[in-house]
């Protein structure tokens, strides 16, 4: 018995004393008139430090291969969803980033609370002693089970601030559920593979954004017509070496936005669409 607890201790300050990926499961219904349509993501938790950065597994992949297209002079477009990235700065700040909207490179500060009321349930979850928690977020219930094994306040998402790390997490409409399948440890100096990294960052307040979102979702075509109209879409081959026109690449990544958008109504903030 002493042993075990000797290994478990070991284990704990292992998580606690290195640089960790956590890797999350993410299922979600993205069409809330297809929930057959159950999507299924690989996230990626990385904690160095008192920071956090979120992103898609598929995203990151994404972007190397669009930063390396880019040297040889092609024009490549990703094929990911989940184009945003969380950074926390702990204890209070979350970061919403995201080349999407239309709106460039841009930078959402929340630092909203969240108020979590903690249940004396329960539950083990693979290796780890849970213990249940409820919030209300972004307009939707969610129930989370956290581990106080492993101290980090912190989870997938935006999700933070309970005594423990968040194992696995779902809202009451159970359209999108996040659970950790994996850890691994990581080098402190990791970098995302930023696109257009000199680029000027847009910073915004959560209730800015709110509003460019919302004419975003009115009208997803307006920037990218708009770059067109200022030459700065032009002529160019694709990653297959086939040339295209301006005209053809705006008509392209319209075509593919209105599509991706009419089928993204479930979306895991759903007060973002009150405006709609």
């Amino acid at each position: 018995m002493k042993n075990l607890f000797l290994v478990f201790f070991l284990f704990v300050q292992m998580i606690h004393g290195q640089n960790k990926r956590f890797i999350y499961q993410y299922k979600y219904v993205p069409d809330s008139t297809n929930r057959s349509n159950v999507v299924k993501e690989l996230m990626f938790l990385d904690i160095t430090n008192a920071k956090s950065s979120f992103y898609s597994h598929r995203k990151n992949v994404e972007d190397s291969i669009s930063i390396a297209q880019a040297k040889k002079g092609q024009f490549y477009i990703p094929n990911a969803d989940l184009l945003y990235r969380i950074e926390k700065n702990y204890p209070d700040k979350a970061f919403f980033k995201t080349t999407d909207y239309g709106l460039g490179k841009i930078k959402v500060e929340d630092d909203r609370k969240m108020e979590w009321k903690i249940f004396p349930d329960k539950q083990k979850i693979g290796e780890y002693n849970t213990q249940k928690a409820i919030t209300n977020f972004g307009g939707r219930q969610w129930t989370a089970w956290f581990s106080s094994d492993i101290t980090i306040q912190d989870g997938p998402y935006k999700f933070k601030g309970l005594p423990g790390l968040i194992i696995k997490i779902e809202d009451n409409t159970h359209s999108h559920a996040f659970e950790l399948v994996g850890v691994k440890n990581i080098n402190s100096d990791l970098q995302y593979p930023e696109l257009n990294a000199q680029a000027k960052v847009i910073s915004l307040t959560q209730e800015k954004f709110i509003e460019l979102f919302t004419n975003y979702r009115k009208d997803p075509a307006a920037s990218t017509r708009q770059l067109y109209m200022q030459g700065k879409i032009i002529d160019q081959k694709d990653s297959s070496g086939n040339f295209r026109t301006g005209t053809e690449v705006v008509r392209e990544v319209e075509k593919l936005t209105k599509e991706r958008l009419k089928k993204d109504n479930n979306i895991i903030e759903i007060d973002w669409l009150q405006g709609l």
